[in-house]
């Protein structure tokens, strides 16, 4: 790795920091480019050099407070036997873990509501909470799926499904 290659390690890392602070506080749709821009002290070029747009550096935000939620999902729903309740006692933990996660819960809360530009972010967070999901499920035996296409994740905090 070369100082090149740190200089954007730590950069990514910083970005994901300050975008956590920033959505600890705000909801998704409050946020703006330039909010970014100034916490990360960036210029707004290199801004959209480095990430492209505001959905990737939200999907890092987003995908890391999922895994970081599911690591504790898997570490209590796997830790004894097989468990013939797993996806009940699943589906359970996932809305509490994420109510108690205020970045998650804002946005799941306010996903429907998101306008389309957010569309990219949503497919990716919800490929990525499919995967995390079917990854606890895999880990037990009685609960290998017979059917490996995406499962439809039961909605939160909302009448409606995730999946678009």
């Amino acid at each position: 790795m070369d100082k090149n290659d740190i200089k954007n390690t730590n950069l990514v890392r910083k970005s994901i920091a300050h975008t956590k602070d920033l959505l600890s506080t705000r909801k998704i749709r409050q946020l703006k480019v330039s909010d970014l821009i100034s916490a990360l002290n960036l210029s707004r070029s290199k801004f959209f050099r480095f990430f492209g747009n505001m959905n990737i550096i939200l999907e890092l935000v987003i995908s890391e407070e999922l895994e970081r939620s599911y690591e504790l999902i898997a570490r209590t729903l796997l830790a004894g036997p097989d468990n013939p309740h797993l996806i009940a006692e699943l589906n359970l933990l996932r809305a509490i873990y994420f109510r108690k996660n205020s970045i998650l819960y804002n946005y799941y809360n306010g996903i429907f509501s998101l306008p389309k530009r957010y569309g990219t972010l949503i497919q990716a967070i919800t490929t990525k909470e499919q995967q995390l999901y079917m990854s606890i499920l895999s880990k037990q035996k009685n609960h290998m799926a017979a059917d490996p296409s995406p499962i439809k994740l039961l909605p939160l905090f909302q009448d409606k499904t995730i999946n678009q």
